[in-house]
């Protein structure tokens, strides 16, 4: 040999993941805040005047956060008044937007599905999906 040494080719590859964007969040706004809040004993995010409702497609599709309107969104069945946490939200309000409006299970599943849902939003259940 001549003491040289081989550049072989990696036999493994890396697969590049993408982070998740995070936002950077206002003071007093952090998952341990709305914690907080949610907690206080006074707190209500349901916004509505009678708890629970039932709501239809159409009524879900109303409130699209859109005119001064609640954002509202389901999942699995249930149905969630997302407004108060928005500023909350880690990945941002435009992101949590995309739910709004509609049944946003399959978009949670596939971005946390490990986050505990009904524990974190309670306060803000607003009733459950029934049919038209």
């Amino acid at each position: 040999g001549s003491g040289k040494k081989s550049l072989a080719t990696p036999t493994t590859t890396t697969k590049v993941v993408k982070a998740r964007g995070k936002v950077g969040l206002s003071p007093g706004h952090s998952p341990l805040d709305w914690a907080r809040v949610k907690s206080s004993g006074r707190y209500d995010g349901r916004n509505i005047d009678h708890f629970p409702i039932r709501v239809t497609p159409s009524l879900l599709k109303e409130h699209n956060g859109r005119n001064g309107i609640d954002a509202w969104s389901a999942y699995q069945g249930r149905v969630y008044n997302i407004t108060p946490y928005m500023k909350f939200h880690p990945g941002g309000e435009k992101e949590l937007m995309r739910s709004a409006g509609r049944d946003g299970t399959k978009l949670f599943m596939a971005t946390h599905a490990w986050v505990n849902m009904d524990m974190m939003m309670d306060a803000c259940l607003v009733g459950m999906m029934v049919p038209e």
